[in-house]
């Protein structure tokens, strides 16, 4: 659990928020909100003991059951499973008390420490972390690679399941989801769903936090309020309140106009001076309402295209790859003016490399990909954002694509992405990420490009940014093809779903909640195979019939050690899970009885909300049944 009491933050000499006041209940899943630079993060440094505020206490958990993911990635040549077992302290003492044991060469301390290993059950720990790793996109061979091995956002990934990895009360999530793709996405929304720690999830990313939590911390007017419900309902909820706030100072800006026009014409005369006096005294008495502060939204738009030709881009029979790996097969498309096309695969499935086929980053290797007279593509990905000069600012950028272009024209482009004054001649190396993708954003929209291809433009950009590009893509007269994780930009931006799955490309007729259902089968099957793999590289020839029993005894032992926790657990889950589904039977009989709604009032309304709060924990049953079913079966 974490208590915030009367807690003030500051940044410099800027105050963040003060006499904030909330409680996180054990289990609880809370989206923490605010603009950039609110403090979101700051409230995480200070949980963690890396800073004191400023007045005000934080009540947490003890330190070691506090799991986050760590801001420095120390690179190391460790297996990659490996390191995310060390986020695991239980299993990491015990390790540690054998290996000294084993060094002391004490028989009473070494078996005390096996008691130990035994009771932590490093199998079952093991065959969770695999689990968290496949989910988080990981194969099986991918958890035995050195850490080093991998590029910085799989490190990313990794850090995030070392995290997920440590028993804990408390979990702080900052911006989780902006190295996933969507299919690790979906899962992690699932897992996050049935962990028992209190959740804090820093997010921009609208959909994740509709799915993924129960309750709203909002930074705002100097304090973090709290909000019922996911974020969706906190929106709805904030802008009644501030409807309702500025009607009510809209109420006391009449009432004391008039107290003051009383006062002002009869404070003078004999025989108005006692009711001038007692029209002093209300407004004084009268409570204050603070006017709504405006906020102003950024909005941008890509400009109309000088050229719009119907045929943008076709291929036919199209071999996408590197050298002489061939990805992805008998490719064939059309792409024309106007059409919004969002592209989906699980991890791996070649995206990428079809959008850098199409941008002509990368050559063909075989087929026909025909490019349309009058073709200007506008591409964003994320290692351009690398690619942007360190040294140079947002205006000498401009000047190197447009150097015949008047300073001020360029000054005046750069502004309507809030680069603006000093800040459009300083340094771009020291921007954030979202600012360099917000640069990147300004050089495409000044080429008036008619084919807009985007590779997950969304990462590092906040919720405000998102919005303004959702809506600049939505009037965009050009065509669309994007490839990201944020399901709200898919859902606002395109009409058409390209599927890359098994080498090839196909026009791909469910919507995204059917795409979810697919990447979680395709993680199952995948997972299934890889056991079998694994099971096969681990069996011996026969030699010693007596041996092989024997080895065979002992393997099955071990997994029936690693599966009792797990098979315990589900039969707790299914005792209750039979219990509530009784219940709600028997509430499904009475409503679905015609004549049980002609009786008491008050009755219906209790089974109807009796039905409602039970349903979901029926689902919640469920779902853990099924993953408990599949960490029994990983077990291996």
């Amino acid at each position: 659990m974490l208590r915030l009491l009367n807690l003030s933050l500051t940044r410099g000499t800027r105050v963040l928020y003060r006499n904030a006041t909330l409680t996180a209940s054990p289990g609880e899943r809370i989206g923490l909100v605010g603009p950039n630079g609110c403090g979101k993060s700051t409230l995480f440094a200070a949980v963690l003991g890396e800073l004191s505020p400023e007045a005000g206490d934080i009540e947490t958990p003890r330190r070691e059951r506090i799991a986050h993911v760590a801001q420095s990635f120390k690179v190391t040549d460790v297996a990659c499973l490996e390191y995310v077992l060390s986020g695991h302290a239980p299993l990491v003492a015990a390790r540690e008390a054998l290996k000294a044991a084993e060094a002391s060469g004490d028989e009473m301390a070494l078996a005390h420490a096996h008691a130990e290993l035994a009771e932590v059950n490093e199998g079952a720990v093991t065959a969770a972390a695999r689990t968290i790793l496949a989910g988080l996109g990981f194969s099986q061979d991918d958890a035995e690679r050195p850490v080093a091995d991998f590029s910085g956002g799989w490190r990313n990934r990794i850090a995030l399941a070392r995290a997920l990895m440590c028993p804990a009360d408390l979990l702080l999530l900052d911006e989780p989801t902006n190295h996933l793709d969507i299919d690790s996405l979906i899962w992690l929304e699932n897992w996050l769903r049935h962990v028992e720690a209190t959740v804090i999830i820093i997010s921009h990313d609208r959909e994740f936090l509709d799915r993924a939590v129960t309750t709203i911390w909002s930074v705002e007017d100097d304090t973090i309020r709290r909000y019922a419900g996911n974020f969706t309902k906190f929106e709805a909820e904030r802008m009644e309140r501030l409807r309702q706030q500025d009607a009510a100072h809209r109420a006391y800006e009449a009432k004391a106009a008039s107290l003051r026009s009383f006062i002002d014409r009869f404070r003078a005369k004999a025989t108005k001076a006692r009711q001038a006096q007692s029209r002093i005294k209300m407004l004084e008495k009268l409570e204050s309402v603070e006017a709504v502060r405006a906020k102003r939204e950024w909005r941008f738009e890509f400009p109309k295209p000088v050229r719009l030709p119907e045929h943008l881009a076709d291929a036919e029979g199209l071999a996408c790859g590197y050298d002489d790996l061939v990805i992805l097969r008998g490719v064939t498309f059309s792409v024309r003016s106007g059409e919004r096309i969002g592209v989906l695969g699980v991890n791996g499935a070649g995206k990428s490399t079809l959008i850098k086929t199409v941008v002509g980053e990368i050559p063909k290797l075989a087929g026909e990909l025909r490019r349309g007279q009058g073709l200007e593509i506008g591409y964003f990905a994320q290692h351009q954002l690398d690619q942007l000069r360190a040294d140079e600012s947002p205006l000498e950028h401009m000047k190197r694509l447009a150097p015949d272009v008047r300073e001020q024209e360029l000054r005046d482009h750069l502004g309507v992405y809030r680069f603006s004054g000093d800040f459009a001649s300083a340094p771009v190396g020291p921007m954030s990420g979202g600012e360099k993708a917000r640069l990147a954003l300004a050089l495409i929209a000044w080429t008036k490009p008619n084919l807009l291809v985007l590779d997950e433009p969304t990462n590092h950009l906040d919720m405000e940014t998102r919005e303004a590009l959702t809506m600049a893509l939505s009037t965009f007269e050009g065509a669309v093809l994007i490839v990201s994780h944020d399901r709200h930009l898919l859902r606002a931006t395109t009409e058409r779903l390209w599927l890359v799955h098994e080498g090839a490309v196909t026009e791909y007729d469910g919507d995204l909640d059917d795409y979810a259902a697919l990447v979680l089968e395709h993680r199952r099957t995948t997972a299934q195979a890889e056991r079998a793999e694994q099971r096969a590289k681990r069996e011996a020839p026969v030699v010693n019939k007596k041996e092989t029993r024997r080895q065979e005894a002992e393997e099955r032992r071990r997994i029936a050690e690693a599966r009792k926790p797990l098979k315990k657990e589900l039969e707790k889950v299914e005792r209750e899970m039979a219990k509530l589904q009784e219940e709600l039977a028997q509430l499904d009989a009475k409503l679905a009885d015609p004549d049980f709604y002609a009786g008491d009032a008050a009755e219906v309304a209790a089974v109807t909300k009796a039905h409602g709060e039970l349903a979901p924990k029926v689902e919640v049953l469920e779902m853990r049944w099924l993953e408990l079913s599949e960490a029994i079966e990983a077990v291996c």
